[in-house]
């Protein structure tokens, strides 16, 4: 009796194995739609959840055009298409830019992000100067915090930049990095941050697709049709992690001005954070800066920033810059992440903030729009509106020398 409800367990244990095996294959093979979402190069970390690894390089698609792009990170880990020596950084006046999906960039070439331009902005102005971007998608406040804790060079950098982003109250809650104790106060967890079997199911493709047809179930209590379902998702990116309601709800509740437990407590660790990170910075001799993004669920959260720590409201100045400012402009049409314009203006105006903080000497409307001109017409791709960049002949060589200086690695790797 017990030998054949042994091997009936075995032989249905097998059975299951070899179904998840032909899905997994058929997902992979026939319907890549997970790819990024399970294959991404990532490490697990001792404090983070996670961390992307140095000298890798793999492929993503731009939303709108679906043209493929090559990604690569760098020597330090970086997603930028050069290497940094800490000789190099010892010598030069750094940026360090912190934050998520919206300062790594992935879903573009690495030189239509902002940091690239604004590195060029820099450099033309006043040689001397390192834009370093240490985005990863999907960090929150705690692990770019932790990301900038745990650097051997963060001494070396002079400003450091926190592109915020609303969800990150969102994710300091999912993640429980970090936790109060009675008297309020910031407690580090010390639990591991990421356990073995979710790393495991997250590089599985029928992963995502059981948590597709999950939020697919529950998008029924949106009132949409199939049709409008599918475009529904269209524009969402799918989840690379494993979030239960309370941390779903966190973003919601603070639109509608709601006060729930679990908001209350995001708010209190990410005003720690952000006062813990600050004085950091500071004491190591550097300049911190909170961003907030161009989008007005993001402008909304000044309130929660305490008065002395500084802040850059790109919301506020992408408004004062363009007539009937709508997001939706500046944005992929499949995809709500900022597109090249919107990278585009937003390292216009940080040049604009940093020439006033390092005292140099201003440039025009036009020379300024002389030198977008030259940046991006070096790469053969994407141009911005006329109304934004000066149209004059480039020097050939000019143009070489900034593939090779922005593209480094790709043209390395490339053979060119």
């Amino acid at each position: 009796m017990l030998k054949n409800l042994a091997i009936n367990i075995l032989l249905i244990t097998i059975s299951l194995l070899v179904c998840l095996v032909a899905i997994e294959a058929s997902l992979r093979i026939l319907y890549p739609k997970y790819q990024y979402a399970a294959e991404s190069s990532f490490d697990r970390d001792s404090s983070r959840i996670w961390a992307r690894k140095a000298n890798i390089q793999y492929q993503r698609k731009h939303p709108d055009s679906e043209q493929s792009h090559a990604v690569y990170h760098n020597n330090l880990a970086l997603r930028q298409h050069r290497n940094f020596t800490e000789e190099e950084m010892a010598a030069a006046t750094n940026l360090g830019f912190f934050g998520d999906s919206f300062t790594e960039n992935l879903r573009l070439p690495s030189q239509y992000s902002l940091t690239e331009p604004l590195d060029y902005l820099l450099n033309r102005q006043a040689h001397g100067f390192n834009v370093l971007n240490f985005g990863v998608d999907g960090y929150g406040t705690d692990q770019s915090y932790l990301y900038y804790s745990n650097l051997d060079y963060a001494d070396k950098l002079d400003y450091v930049f926190y592109i915020f982003c609303l969800n990150d109250l969102r994710n300091i809650y999912e993640n429980n990095l970090y936790t109060l104790n009675e008297e309020q106060e910031l407690v580090k967890n010390t639990s591991a941050a990421s356990p073995w079997w979710v790393h495991t199911l997250s590089r599985l493709h029928t992963t995502y697709l059981v948590l597709d047809i999950v939020k697919r179930l529950q998008s029924r209590e949106l009132g949409l049709d199939r049709t409008a379902i599918e475009q529904h998702y269209k524009k969402k990116d799918y989840d690379k992690r494993f979030h239960d309601q309370h941390a779903d709800a966190i973003e919601p509740a603070f639109l509608k001005g709601e006060q729930t437990e679990q908001l209350d407590k995001s708010i209190k660790i990410f005003q720690s954070l952000l006062r813990l990170w600050s004085d950091d910075v500071k004491s190591r001799g550097g300049k911190f800066y909170m961003v907030l993004l161009p989008r007005e669920n993001a402008h909304k959260a000044r309130n929660l920033v305490p008065e002395d720590i500084n802040v850059i409201n790109l919301y506020e100045m992408f408004a004062g810059r363009i007539d009937n400012y709508d997001y939706n402009d500046w944005r992929f049409e499949t995809d709500g992440h900022w597109n090249e314009a919107g990278n585009m203006l937003a390292a216009t105006l940080l040049f604009r903030i940093m020439e006033q903080e390092r005292n140099l000497a201003p440039v025009t409307n036009e020379t300024l729009k002389e030198w977008l001109y030259t940046y991006y017409s070096s790469f053969n791709g994407w141009m911005p509106e006329e109304k934004f960049v000066k149209a004059t002949s480039t020097n050939g060589n000019d143009s070489l020398d900034i593939r090779l200086k922005y593209l480094e690695l790709e043209l390395t790797d490339s053979g060119s």
